[in-house]
């Protein structure tokens, strides 16, 4: 019995189906039928009743499947230990974020290595969605991201952890008619022009107010151009309500924060996601620890100016 068939039986005896394990598991339902009858054959007994109604362990499959999960937690722990041997004295730190933390990042990183000058660092921003589907394949020690549940429950290796409820507001600089609201709502958008961060965070609101080719001015990865465009024009950007509160084009009043009304805010949820095998370092504990900390003073200054 090797690791992938103990994940296999195991994953079917909680989804009670084939199918949707070999789905969680992102492999096709033949592949894992004919691994587990391979693994049947080999221990000489049946793991698991096979019906239209489903799918139900035998009771000597009980007894494998219930070794099986015992020892793949015995097998997580010990890559967990094996990691943190290895870096008991870690000095570097990879990290890769949704464009949204950024400035925050940028602003905990810099005081982070005024304290601790030995520690050296990979910072790479990428779309959320490119974070969660190679996220497996890099050797970063932890990811912040904006996902829904279903998202991360799909993933495999991957622990999260619930940071934040943020919602979507709008950047403009002073030549806007926007800039003396205190809010503003879809319908006031309508005739607009945008420049566009490319995410999928803002496909529904560009939807709702029916957004023309025209209308868009610029679509880039860039977030540093972006802010330039709103500062010299009339443009309207998209963006978290905490993404740029602490930054200085805000601070002086270049770009103005404009919360979105509307009856749901378009909440987006946030993420800490790092990998279960692997967990975190002591030192990305302590970096993590200073970010969430400024997360909760940049929200907190967010709520007040709202």
């Amino acid at each position: 019995m090797n690791f992938e068939q103990m994940e296999y039986i195991v994953n079917v005896a909680n989804e009670m189906s084939i199918t949707k394990a070999a789905e969680k598991l992102f492999i096709s339902p033949s592949g894992m039928s004919q691994s587990i009858t391979q693994l049947e054959n080999e221990l000489g007994i049946k793991i698991f009743n096979r019906s239209k109604q489903g799918v139900t362990p035998t009771f000597e499959g009980k007894i494998v499947i219930s070794k099986a999960i015992a020892l793949l937690k015995t097998i997580k722990e010990l890559n967990k230990e094996i990691y943190a041997y290895k870096n008991s004295n870690q000095t570097h730190l990879k990290i890769i974020t949704a464009p949204t933390f950024s400035y925050l990042i940028q602003e905990t990183l810099v005081k982070f290595n005024s304290r601790n000058p030995d520690i050296t660092f990979d910072f790479v921003e990428q779309n959320p969605t490119g974070i969660i589907q190679n996220f497996n394949k890099e050797n970063y020690d932890f990811a912040l991201i904006h996902a829904s549940i279903d998202e991360l429950k799909k993933e495999k290796n991957i622990c999260f952890e619930h940071i934040h409820k943020g919602h979507i507001c709008i950047a403009v600089g002073k030549n806007s008619p926007f800039y003396s609201f205190d809010y503003v709502t879809l319908s006031d958008l309508e005739n607009s022009k945008f420049v566009i961060y490319n995410s999928s965070d803002y496909k529904k609101i560009l939807k709702l107010i029916k957004l023309n080719p025209h209308q868009v001015l610029i679509s880039s990865n860039s977030s540093s151009l972006l802010f330039e465009l709103i500062k010299e024009s009339q443009a309207v950007l998209f963006l978290h309500n905490f993404s740029i509160n602490y930054s200085p084009i805000v601070k002086n009043g270049e770009i103005k924060i404009i919360p979105l009304r509307e009856e749901n805010y378009f909440p987006i949820d946030f993420w800490l996601i790092y990998l279960e095998t692997k967990g975190l370092t002591n030192v990305a504990k302590e970096f993590i620890d200073d970010f969430l900390k400024n997360l909760k003073n940049s929200k907190n200054r967010a709520d007040t100016s709202n």
